[in-house]
């Protein structure tokens, strides 16, 4: 919550509680999964990828791409397993949130973004648009 604070109702909503008490007792409710996919991906990080360009939360987007990167960094293969398969690979189902999410992200997300990535599947202008990250 200290990250990303914005996340307070997604846990609140998810866990049943008041986000100071859940985070106490994370066990209890917390799985990694639904939470990256729900409170982090679909209640943050999407909503805020589809807002226009001029009017998208920087701020709130550069702390996303910092917890993201921090999973990938510094935590087990599982953990990193959990931020590939719900905060990176819904990002291939739209070129949109895709052409807007990869500038946003740090070295190790992605590198791991790319890495997936079918290139040949983009649009001529998806890949233009990504063409800096691309090489």
């Amino acid at each position: 919550m200290r990250t990303v604070p914005e996340a307070r109702g997604g846990i609140e909503a998810q866990a049943g509680l008041p986000a100071e008490a859940a985070v106490a007792r994370s066990e209890e409710w917390f799985d990694l999964y639904d939470f990256l996919r729900e409170v982090v991906y679909r209640g943050l990080v999407r909503p805020a990828l589809r807002t226009p360009a001029a009017e998208r939360d920087a701020e709130l987007l550069g702390r996303c791409a910092w917890f993201a990167e921090e999973l990938f960094v510094n935590s087990t293969e599982t953990v990193a397993s959990a931020a590939f398969f719900q905060l990176v690979e819904p990002l291939y189902a739209s070129e949109d949130l895709l052409v807007a999410a990869i500038p946003l992200m740090l070295p190790r997300t992605l590198h791991v973004a790319l890495e997936d990535l079918d290139v040949d599947r983009l649009t001529p202008g998806a890949r233009a648009d990504l063409a800096p990250y691309l090489t």
